[in-house]
C-alpha cells in the first residue's frame, strides 16, 4: 500500500497510485470537497464504515457509506492489541467477512475506515489482501505504517485515556491506540493461518466464490 494525500483524510494509503481497488485511512469527518473530488478521481465507489454508530458524526460527502460495526460494542479503550485482535478474529468473523464482502461488491475502488484506521481496519484490509494474493509480508509492511500517521492526531486522546488506568497499565494503553507494531499483526495473521488461511476464514464465514474471485480480479488488474 501506498501513501496518499487525500484532503480533510489522515492516515491514508491505496494499493496503487493510478487506478486502485483499496484505500484505507482514519476516520472521514473532515474530508474536504477537495478530498472528496480526489477520492472518486481514483474511482472510490464506497466507504466502508467499520465503527460503531455512536462513534460516526456527520459528514457531507456524497460518496455511498457502507457500515459494518466491526465490535458489535463499545470499542475498547484498553487491553492488549494481540488480545483484542484475536477476539475479533474469533468471535467477529461475520462481521469481517461482511466488511470484506462490501470491498468485493464495489463497482471502483472502497475505502475501508475505523477511527484511526489501523486496528479494525488494518485487519479488514489484511483479509481481504491475503485473499487477493497479496503476501504476508506486504500486509505486515503496511499494517506497520500506520502508528506515526496516527500518534499526532490521536495521541491527546489516548493521553486522557492513560492518565485514568494504572501506571503500570499505561504503556501497554498508548501501545494500543497509537501503535502498530509488527509483532501485533504478525499474532492476527498466525491466527488467520490457524482457521486455514485468509479465503477459508472467509468461505467459512460466508463469502460467496465469486466475491473472492472479485478480490483476485481486482488485485490481478491493478498490479
Amino acid at each position: 500500500m501506498r501513501a496518499i494525500e487525500v484532503d480533510g483524510l489522515f492516515n491514508v494509503r491505496a494499493n496503487a497510485t493510478g487506478s486502485p481497488w483499496l484505500l484505507r485511512s482514519g476516520a472521514p469527518e473532515s474530508l474536504s470537497d477537495a478530498g472528496e473530488i480526489a477520492l472518486s478521481a481514483l474511482r472510490v465507489s464506497v466507504i466502508v464504515d467499520l465503527r460503531e454508530p455512536a462513534e460516526t458524526g456527520a459528514v457531507s460527502h456524497r460518496i455511498r457509506v457502507a457500515s459494518v460495526p466491526v465490535y458489535g460494542a463499545e470499542p475498547p479503550a484498553t487491553g492488549s492489541l494481540e488480545a483484542i485482535y484475536e477476539g475479533l478474529l474469533r468471535t467477529r468473523g461475520r462481521a469481517l467477512t461482511a466488511a470484506v464482502g462490501a470491498i468485493a461488491d464495489a463497482e471502483g475502488a472502497a475505502l475501508v475506515h475505523c477511527t484511526a484506521g489501523k486496528d479494525r481496519t488494518g485487519l479488514v484490509v489484511a483479509l481481504a489482501r491475503l485473499a487477493a494474493g497479496v503476501s504476508e509480508e506486504d500486509v505486515i509492511a503496511d499494517y506497520v505504517r500506520s502508528g506515526p500517521e496516527v500518534r499526532p492526531v490521536r495521541e491527546e486522546h489516548a493521553e486522557r485515556i492513560a492518565v485514568s488506568v494504572d501506571a503500570r497499565e499505561r504503556a501497554e494503553v498508548l501501545r494500543l491506540h497509537l501503535e502498530s507494531p509488527p509483532e501485533a499483526i504478525a499474532h492476527a495473521l498466525a491466527v488467520i493461518r490457524e482457521q486455514g488461511g485468509a479465503e477459508a476464514y472467509l468461505r467459512e464465514h460466508g463469502l460467496a466464490p465469486d466475491r473472492l474471485a472479485a478480490l483476485r480480479r481486482k488485485e490481478g488488474a491493478s498490479a
